[in-house]
């Protein structure tokens, strides 16, 4: 029976044999980083060829969609196989699943998610429970995971469905500059470009506003903020998010974060605003072609 352990192949840049070792370690991917780059988890690992005794260096990173492997100073193709974070958990493709299911109308879910947080939130301001403080915390992260859900929807969706905004996105990304598709896959896969972007835009941390805002600039050739009060409060609730999230609502300091309702209600007057500036723009974009 075949391994199915974790593997590169590639040939030996000094005599031309092919090398197949398994890898030694799989890097992780944090999935609760702020940063991509922090989310990223690299190795390195040392390989000899067999052939010649050439002392090579793989360096293995995990972007969160899948193995990407490269030789250290050599710009020989490594190919990964068996790659672990490729297996899916059941029977389903879930990257197909993601891709084909996009909604149609993200506008609306946001609309839908945001009605049910305010209506809790209203209901146990009203009820005095003593849990309102923890819960208004849940509350304000789920306003994040609605927003993010939103922004990653809507600019994917954008760029799958238009070529030149798909063209617009890559040629005015510069961390994407150094990046390169293998003539294989382009030969065996006609969509090979436009699923690398899905991939690409599928890893983004979209609470990262700043960052998400350069996206949307390239790909819409617009902001994601309608105005810069808008912008000022969002960026003052990121960092309680943070908190939220990482630190069971306390600060750098250790004090616990007080969210009233009037907060919530801050928060999400803002995300609505910047959900209504840009399905306005969607909608000038339908309209003018």
């Amino acid at each position: 029976m075949a391994s199915t352990l974790p593997a590169v192949k590639f040939v030996c840049s000094g005599c031309g044999a092919t090398i197949h070792t398994v890898l030694e370690e799989v890097p992780a991917y944090d999935l609760m980083a702020d940063r991509e780059s922090d989310a990223q988890g690299f190795v390195e690992q040392a390989v000899e060829c067999s052939e010649c005794d050439r002392q090579l260096s793989v360096g293995i990173r995990n972007t969160g969609a899948g193995l990407v492997d490269a030789l250290q100073d050599e710009n020989t193709p490594v190919e990964v196989i068996d790659d672990p974070t490729q297996r899916p958990d059941d029977e389903w493709d879930t990257e197909a699943y993601q891709r084909e299911n996009l909604p149609n109308d993200p506008g609306q879910i946001f609309k839908f998610a945001t009605y049910d947080i305010d209506f809790i939130a209203g209901e146990v301001e009203s009820g005095g429970h003593g849990s309102v403080a923890a819960l208004n915390r849940m509350l304000l992260v789920q306003y994040f995971s609605a927003i993010e859900a939103y922004l990653s929807d809507r600019l994917i969706r954008l760029v799958l469905d238009n070529p030149k905004s798909l063209a617009a996105l890559v040629i005015g990304n510069k961390e994407w500059a150094g990046e390169k598709i293998s003539v294989v896959e382009l030969a065996s896969n006609a969509h090979a470009f436009r699923d690398w972007v899905h991939t690409r835009l599928r890893e983004l941390m979209y609470h990262n506003f700043v960052k998400i805002d350069q996206y949307y600039r390239s790909a819409l050739g617009s902001t994601i903020f309608p105005d810069e009060a808008t912008k000022k409060v969002l960026m003052e609730f990121v960092p309680v998010r943070h908190d939220c999230v990482h630190r069971y609502g306390r600060d750098h300091d250790g004090r616990e974060r007080t969210i009233s309702k009037v907060d919530l209600d801050k928060l999400g007057s803002a995300l609505e605003n910047m959900v209504a500036h840009l399905e306005g723009l969607f909608v000038r974009r339908r309209t003018n072609g």
